[in-house]
Order: structure tokens, then C-alpha cells, then sequence
């Protein structure tokens, strides 16, 4: 609670500030003009300033002030404390013996008043920012204490120069802070960033030094002794200086001591270091310096104060921003622009001096060159994240290609078949490119393999490919990706819908795509490699079950099998037999319709019957690859709905015989999908090899046993033992069932003879089965 009554009353207080600096700024114009008292006490006028309002006043260097707003000069405030003439309205003088009274423009506010409002206001935003966007970080918070600092001294600027008491007392105290600030600041910045420690004990020192000046100012408000703060000007120039270069030498030192590191605590050194010096050295050189030493100053301390704001505003900006430790480059970046711009701003200054040469001041040159400079420089440094925010606008066509770019580079990495392939990718490059179709060829030494996509001679594809002429084509645009012994690889693209050839700017974005997708490719090409190895190594397995080692891989391979079936299912239920769905409904509602003949209508319901036939055979497949009535109604139903269904198919007669087998259907169901599965593959070797007229399937159980008898009147084959297993030959089902078999715990024995028909013996014990 305290904590918000001492935020409050601090606010207020720089509200009130606030309103009496403003109310001094705009009430009374800065007159500038400074007197001297002459033995024969006279107030003669030594200097004015160029900026001020006397170049407006018709008033010279020599003139007699006789009164200042009808009173002697001796009684003015201003001129008892400072030498100035501020806050007049009117004034008396004497030249040449003549008498000239002048009246003050109240109106008379300049330009220059309003540089010092204008950085007020961006201190004070970027003060407010900073505590409320990042209250949780010490460096932070005292980056705001900078910020509001430099406001202060902005604010004061004009009431100080009117001769304003109060503007004079806040200009000089908070300059003497702000070095002492900024110290701090850095004292906690690296700390909190670099995890290095500083002293702190000189900071109390340094704001007990501030807080006497400050007392000591007070005395302002006597005037007979504020004639001995004439100089507290120099005072506070000479500190604020002073400040500045103990700063650089503490960077200098902690660099010195870092910079063997290569850390980025030495990159942030470096970069605190080269942004304070831009900020601070010109407002130096060019104005305080001068000042202390010469009374004048090169460049008006309006122009030059502006840089300070440079580092604290990059900083805040960096902080914000994550960018803290790639200032470096920004300065670079930065410096490059402005190199970039010398040139062109040269020539435009050049230009302007000679065509309004006699009408334009040194000033206003230099004011044009610096200003462009500044702008040019901003504009570059700026284009490049103007241009990728506007690209969408200016550059519809690139934009999309890039756009493109990302999401198929994004999708390669999920890519793992020929499949996926085609759906993902190659869909996506015939998309963009708008072009008719598309395909990957894959040529192999004795055999080719095209995927495509869209409106493609694929028989002609590939008889260029075989003849070696497909590069040269002019009806395609053809690149070479992969190419070894095993295989060689072709992306190629038809013409555009628009019946014209790929531009350049495409054709260049197509080449960047086949430097991605020659990875993916060859990750394919490995995947599938590696699957049929795997599948040859799960055929070879030991039969014994007591190899309990390899367990696992044949769960791995399993769980695989299953999560692949279930996908697919899941695909043709939620994609094509829903569009099949659709379609059957729009089919009737057109054959519904009594304006059809009535010829067109039996066609139709023809077409309706036939994709009937299509979504039955869907589902049934559907069903084969997740047998979800496993669940439902239990192993028992389940293969007698599944043979029924099949028998209606098959060229053999089919058998199907279940006794006594309850104890199975308490068993998990993993292992009821097993022996469903196992049920499956013996059917389709069936189908396949056979060449039976007659298949029988019995199930019972016997001895704590479940006993699964197939049998056939085919031709039979040698044992699976006797014969080299290849991938894709029957002994790779044979094998699968087998491992299924030991898997769960059970017994596999095989009984065939060429020619004489083939009997599988399959028992599982149900009292404990392994769990899949």
C-alpha cells in the first residue's frame, strides 16, 4: 500500500512539473538575450542567441536596456540571477541616443521548443513501456529510471532557458543524475545478464553528491545569492562529462577483462560500449564541450540531445525484443545503410545548393544532408522487413511459391512411404505450380515406378524415360534428383493449365524444392528398404519360444501392423465411403426427378447399385483391416460372420466349425485379434495358393487349450523350413502366423506334401496367455 501512495504522490508531483514547464514554455517565448553591467551602470546587450526570439525583436549587440516591462532593469528576476532577459513583455533601450521601446510577441513560440517536447514524450512512452511490460527485470525498471530521467531534463529545457527557477534546478539536478543512473543500470544489467559483479558502494557516494546539489540549488530561490550559481552550468556540464567517460571506462575495463572469453557477455560489452559512445560523444563534442570552453557551441544542443536517445531506445528495443546479444549486427546493418545512402543524399544536396544556393543558409544545408542521411539510412535499414510484411501484396506470386515452400519443406519431414509421398507432397507442387499434372519417376535397372498426380501420359512418361529423351522434351519441365546404382529419379511437370511452360521464377523454385525433396527421396527409398529387411528378419525368427530376447520385436512389429491397419480403416471410413455416401444420395435425387426419362433413370439406379457394391466392399474391407466387432460380440461371432461373408466369394467351399471354446472369449483382446488374424492370412494364402476345392476351418477347446484345425484339398507345397523365404512369396504369411503363434504362447505345427493338400495345427493355452 505504501509502495502505491509513494507511486502516486511521485506522479503527481510530475504532473504538476509537467504543467508549470509547459506553462512557462508556451506562456513566455525565450527572448535570449543576455547583458552585462557597465562601469557607468549601464545594462548593455552582450549576447543573443540565434535561435531565440530576439532576431525578431529588432534588437543589436551595444543597445542600452533602459527598463524591462516599465521597472529598471535592476529589479528584473531574471536579470539579478542570470544576466538574461527572460519572461518580459516589453522593454525600453537606448541606441544611439535614441529610445526604442519593444514589445514582446507572446505568440513567439519557435520550432526549436517543440524538438525537446517531442523527446519528452518518446522518453516518457518508452519509460511507461518498459515498467509495464517487463516489471520483473531489474535492468528493465532502471532503463525506465534513464527514461524518465531524460525526460525530465527534456521537459525542463524550456522553462530553464526562460530563466525559470525551478527548470533551471530540475535541468542541472537530473543532469548530474543521469550518468549516476545509467551507471546504475549497468551495474544491475550485467548482472542480471552476464552474471558479473560490479561495485556499488561509489553509487551511494555519487547520489549522495546529486542530493546535496540539489539542496544547494535551492538557493535559487534567493536571489541575492543566486548570483553565485552563475557557473553552475559549467558545474553541471563538467559532471555530467565527467560521468560519461567514467561509463566508457568502466565498459573499457569489464571488455579488458572478457574479451579473451569469446562469450556472449564480451559481445554485449562490446555492444553496450559502441551504442553509448554513438549516443553520447556528438552531444560532447559538438556542444557541451564547446560550450565549457568557448562559450559557443558547434551544433545547437537540440540537434545533438537527440542522439542520446539512442541508446536507450535500441536497448529497450532489443530487450523487448530478444535481440539483446545481435546489437552488434544491428549497428552494422545500421552503419551499412548509411554508407548506402551517402551517395545518392550527396547528390541530392548537391543538387539543392545548386539550384537554391542563394536562398538557403549553411544550417539549412547541413540540416538537409544530416536529416537525409537519417531518413535514407532508416528507410534501408527498414526495407527488408517492410518488403517481407508487404511481399504478400507487392509479390503475390513469389509470396505463394515461398509460402509453398515452407509448408512442403515442413511436410517432407513427416514423409515415410510413396504414398505419403504423392498425397502430401507432389499434390501441393502440381497445386502451386497450376500446372496439369505431375510425377516422380523412379527408374530402376530393370523395372520403372511413376507416382503422379493429376492430368499425365504416365505410358508415355515412361517410355522417355526408358529412351533417355525426357529432359529435352518440350511439352514437359523435367529435373534429375537422385542418382546411383540402384536407382534414378525424375520430378517432373506438365504444362501449365494455361497450356504455357513453367517461368523462369518457377523453375528456379521448383529447383530449390529437389534439393529438399533428393532427401526425402532417398529417406523413402531407405524406409523401404529397411521394412522389407525388417519383415525378412521377422520371418527368420527362432520358432522356439524360449527365445524370450526377441519377444519385444516381434510386439514392436505387431503393434505396427495394427496401428497401419487401423489407420487405413479409419481413412476409407472418414473419406471415401463418406464421398461414396454422398454421391449415392445426389445420384437418387436425380433419378427422382419426374422430368428424367425414364431410360436415364434406370441408368442411374444402375450407377446408384453399383456404387452400393462399392461401399460393401469398403466396408467389408474396413472391417478386415479393424475387426471392431472383436469387442462387440467376442472371437466366436466374429469368424463366423467373417467366413459367412467370404464363403459368398471364394472358389472353394468353405467350412466353418466351432465347438466348445468359451474360456477364449475371457482373454484379452489382443490376443483375440491375434488368432483372428491368424484365421485371416489362412484364408487368403488359401485364395491365393490353394487351388483347393474345399477349406476347413474347426476351433475347440481341449485340456485348458485352444485349438485352431485348417485344413484344404489343395496342392499343397513344400515346408515353409525346406525353402529361402522372399518378400512377398507365401512363406512369408506362413512365417507371420507363425510368429503370432509363439507370441501368445502357443504351438505351431504345419503338415503339407506337394500335391496333397495342406493342414495347419494351431493350440494357445488359456489358462495364462502372453500378453500382446
Amino acid at each position: 500500500m505504501r509502495k502505491k501512495y509513494a507511486i502516486g504522490l511521485c506522479v503527481s508531483i510530475f504532473i504538476v512539473l509537467q504543467i508549470w514547464c509547459s506553462f512557462i514554455t508556451f506562456h513566455f517565448p525565450y527572448i535570449g538575450v543576455y547583458v552585462e553591467l557597465t562601469p557607468q551602470q549601464q545594462w548593455v546587450i552582450q549576447e543573443m542567441t540565434p535561435e531565440s526570439a530576439s532576431a525578431k525583436l529588432n534588437l543589436k549587440l551595444g543597445d542600452i536596456v533602459k527598463q524591462v516591462d516599465g521597472k529598471l532593469p535592476d529589479e528584473s528576476p531574471t536579470i539579478q540571477k542570470w544576466k538574461a532577459i527572460e519572461k518580459a513583455r516589453s522593454l525600453l533601450i537606448s541606441r544611439d541616443g535614441l529610445e526604442y521601446e519593444i514589445v514582446v510577441n507572446r505568440n513567439s513560440t519557435t520550432f526549436y521548443d517543440m524538438v525537446p517536447l517531442v523527446e519528452e514524450g518518446v522518453c516518457l512512452f518508452m519509460a511507461v513501456l518498459l515498467f509495464m511490460k517487463m516489471r520483473r527485470s531489474p535492468s528493465a525498471k532502471l532503463l525506465a529510471a534513464v527514461f524518465l530521467t531524460m525526460a525530465i531534463i527534456y521537459m525542463s529545457l524550456g522553462a530553464s532557458v526562460r530563466g525559470d527557477v525551478i527548470g533551471k534546478l530540475l535541468i542541472a539536478s537530473f543532469m548530474m543524475a543521469l550518468p549516476i543512473i545509467f551507471l546504475h543500470f549497468l551495474v544491475i544489467f550485467f548482472k542480471e545478464k552476464g552474471n558479473m559483479e560490479l561495485p556499488t558502494r561509489i553509487l551511494k557516494y555519487l547520489y549522495a553528491i546529486v542530493i546535496i546539489a540539489l539542496a544547494i540549488r535551492s538557493l535559487y530561490f534567493y536571489p541575492p545569492m543566486a548570483k553565485v550559481f552563475r557557473y553552475d552550468g559549467s558545474v553541471t556540464l563538467v559532471f555530467f562529462i565527467i560521468g560519461f567517460v567514467f561509463n566508457m571506462s568502466v565498459l573499457t575495463f569489464l571488455h579488458a577483462k572478457v574479451r579473451k572469453q569469446q562469450s556472449y557477455v564480451s559481445s554485449i560489452i562490446k555492444s553496450v560500449w559502441l551504442s553509448l559512445l554513438i549516443s553520447f560523444l556528438p552531444a560532447i563534442c559538438f556542444s557541451l564541450l564547446p560550450q565549457l570552453i568557448t562559450g559557443q557551441q558547434i551544433l545547437n544542443g537540440r540537434y545533438t540531445s537527440g542522439l542520446i536517445l539512442v541508446f536507450p531506445i535500441s536497448f529497450a528495443y532489443l530487450i523487448a525484443s530478444n535481440q539483446l546479444y545481435d546489437i552488434g549486427l544491428v549497428i552494422r546493418r545500421f552503419m551499412f545503410a548509411s554508407l548506402m545512402a551517402i551517395i545518392p543524399v550527396s547528390l541530392f544536396t548537391g543538387a539543392y545548393v545548386f539550384l537554391f544556393g542563394q536562398e538557403v543558409d549553411d544550417k539549412q544545408i547541413l540540416f538537409i544532408f544530416i536529416g537525409s542521411i537519417i531518413l535514407v539510412s532508416s528507410v534501408l535499414y527498414a526495407a527488408e522487413y517492410w518488403t517481407t510484411r508487404l511481399e504478400p501484396f507487392l509479390f503475390p506470386r513469389k509470396y505463394a511459391l515461398q509460402f509453398a515452400l515452407k509448408k512442403i519443406s515442413k511436410n517432407l519431414g513427416t514423409i515415410s512411404s510413396f504414398r505419403e509421398l504423392k498425397e502430401i507432397i507432389l499434390v501441393d507442387i502440381v497445386g502451386t505450380l497450376q500446372v496439369m499434372g505431375g510425377a516422380i519417376v523412379f527408374q530402376y535397372k530393370n523395372d520403372t515406378e511413376i507416382i503422379y498426380e493429376g492430368e499425365i501420359d504416365t505410358s508415355e512418361v515412361q517410355q522417355l524415360v526408358n529412351s533417355s529423351s525426357l529432359l529435352d522434351h518440350p511439352l514437359y519441365t523435367c529435373i534429375e534428383m537422385n542418382s546411383h546404382e540402384e536407382y534414378t529419379s525424375y520430378l517432373i511437370m506438365t504444362r501449365k493449365k494455361t497450356n504455357t511452360l513453367l517461368a523462369k521464377e518457377e523453375r528456379q523454385w521448383l529447383q530449390l524444392i529437389t534439393t529438399y525433396l533428393e532427401v526425402s527421396l532417398e529417406n523413402v527409398h531407405l524406409i523401404r528398404k529397411l521394412t522389407a529387411r525388417l519383415h525378412q528378419f521377422a520371418s527368420q525368427l527362432p520358432s522356439e519360444s524360449a527365445a524370450q530376447d526377441i519377444q519385444w520385436f516381434r510386439k514392436v512389429m505387431f503393434e505396427l501392423q495394427e496401428e497401419e491397419r487401423i489407420r487405413i480403416a479409419s481413412d476409407l471410413h472418414d473419406t471415401t465411403m463418406q464421398d461414396l455416401f454422398f454421391l449415392k444420395r445426389r445420384i437418387s435425387t436425380l433419378a427422382d426427378k419426374s422430368t428424367m426419362h425414364q431410360e436415364d433413370q434406370v441408368q442411374l439406379k444402375n450407377m446408384n447399385n453399383f456404387v452400393e457394391m462399392i461401399n460393401a466392399s469398403l466396408r467389408q474391407s474396413c472391417f478386415e483391416l479393424n475387426p471392431h466387432l472383436l469387442k462387440e460380440v467376442g472371437l466366436i461371432q466374429t469368424l463366423k460372420m467373417y467366413l459367412e461373408k467370404e464363403s459368398y466369394t471364394t472358389p472353394f467351399e468353405l467350412e466353418f466349425q466351432a465347438g466348445h471354446a468359451a474360456v477364449i472369449e475371457t482373454k484379452d483382446l489382443l490376443t483375440k485379434r491375434h488368432i483372428f488374424r491368424i484365421v485371416q492370412e489362412l484364408l487368403n494364402n488359401a485364395k491365393k495358393h490353394s487351388q483347393a476345392s474345399k477349406v476347413k476351418f474347426h476351433i475347440m477347446e481341449i485340456d485348458f487349450r485352444f485349438w485352431l484345425f485348417y485344413e484344404d484339398n489343395g496342392v499343397g507345397f513344400h515346408d515353409s523350413n525346406e525353402v529361402h523365404l522372399e518378400i512377398g512369396a507365401s512363406g512369408m504369411g506362413i512365417e507371420q502366423m507363425r510368429s503370432r503363434v509363439l507370441h501368445v504362447g502357443g504351438h505351431f505345427e504345419l503338415n503339407t506334401q506337394k500335391g496333397n493338400g495342406t493342414k495347419f495345427i494351431i493350440t494357445i493355452p488359456t489358462e495364462e496367455v502372453i500378453s500382446a
